[in-house]
């Protein structure tokens, strides 16, 4: 299966063919595919974890303990199984993105302006550098390298052993775009309206596709094709080498959603409050499913299964072919960040303050 073996492609790049490396999305390529069980059918609600601060962004699983962060700045790490605490850490701002994890090595970054190296056993700081702003967006962690952006529009390039700038490269605006990295290249979106292609090795620039709006979620790879969201209602499929448009598919409002990939579907959610399935050969959808508020979150599949949140306060599972409701989950708050799919249990974060394994 091509998707499969994308995945394990970049996952052995990711790690120097050595310790895996855990990060957003399921890997440097953001596909939002997560090779394990599916939940097929809802049965409980496992444990909830009360972080008494709204979650907004999205965990990462590394030897059965996920980390995820708050609005209020506390990471924390939690048993996945029973989601008891093993240790939290104020970096003194919100958590901008999911962490990235290696080893026994945690990065992430802070709105304090702040980004950090943990010890995944202690939860202390390794090492901690200052950056010209709020940082926002979640690492990429390839080669060794870590690549991420703030809200002052930079894009970092960090030694991962030590905190060394390599480099660094200026948008024209804020960047919330978490990097997706491939083929030797950094590519990310910005409020200046431009996806950009920049090289891994030095951060030159090597192309940038201007959309009709900001840019906030982050772009998706599948093969020599990146998908992208925007501002600007739509969808855009573009040549990864040579920056190219090769097609665009507009929904009703701002897509802010990163899209996830499967068999040449293009999964998304819009501020239009639809759920699409688009087809990459035909550019039109499959289907389409309307949640009951607007859909930011990303979507993430495992198997048989698409599962995104809403602004609703809903986790809705879906058939990835039919677009066939399989389950809904309610908490008390808007889901904006992304599911993880992980052993046949689905954990997620909510804005109601409460982290969530259902199965």
């Amino acid at each position: 299966m091509r998707i499969i073996a994308l995945l394990l492609s970049t996952a052995l790049l990711a790690g120097c063919g050595a310790t895996k490396v855990s990060m957003y999305r399921g890997g440097p390529s953001h596909s939002g595919v997560y090779n394990t069980l599916p939940v097929t059918e809802l049965h409980k609600l496992n444990w909830k974890f009360n972080s008494k601060g709204a979650i907004t962004t999205s965990a990462t699983i590394s030897n059965d303990v996920i980390y995820f962060g708050n609005k209020d700045g506390l990471l924390f790490a939690v048993d996945m199984k029973d989601g008891r605490e093993k240790w939290r850490y104020n970096t003194g701002g919100q958590i901008g993105g999911a962490p990235a994890i290696q080893g026994e090595r945690l990065y992430v970054g802070s709105h304090n302006g702040k980004f950090f190296a943990f010890n995944t056993a202690t939860g202390q700081p390794v090492w901690s550098i200052p950056t010209n702003g709020p940082i926002t967006t979640s690492p990429a962690l390839v080669n060794g390298m870590l690549y991420f952006g703030d809200a002052e529009g930079v894009i970092y390039a960090v030694d991962a052993n030590n905190g060394n700038e390599k480099w660094h490269f200026k948008c024209g605006d804020s960047t919330y775009s978490s990097p997706a990295v491939a083929n030797g290249l950094v590519f990310f979106g910005s409020d200046d309206g431009y996806l950009y292609s920049v090289s891994a090795a030095d951060g030159t620039e090597r192309w940038r596709f201007k959309t009709g709006g900001a840019v906030q979620g982050s772009p998706a790879i599948y093969g020599e094709t990146i998908y992208i969201g925007s501002y600007d209602n739509a969808i855009y499929a573009i040549n990864l080498r040579t920056g190219q448009e090769k097609w665009r598919y507009r929904a009703e409002a701002p897509i802010l959603s990163s899209p996830a990939i499967y068999r040449e579907t293009i999964y998304f959610g819009s501020h239009d409050t639809y759920l699409y399935a688009i087809d990459s050969n035909t550019h039109r959808p499959k289907w389409k499913i309307r949640a009951g508020d607007w859909i930011a979150g990303s979507p993430t599949i495992a198997g048989s299964v698409v599962v995104a949140g809403s602004h609703d306060h809903k986790l809705y599972a879906l058939d990835i072919e039919s677009g066939e409701m399989k389950w809904v989950f309610t908490t008390d708050g808007p889901i904006n960040s992304a599911a993880i799919v992980d052993k046949g249990h689905v954990y997620v974060g909510s804005q109601d303050g409460f982290f969530y394994a259902i199965k």
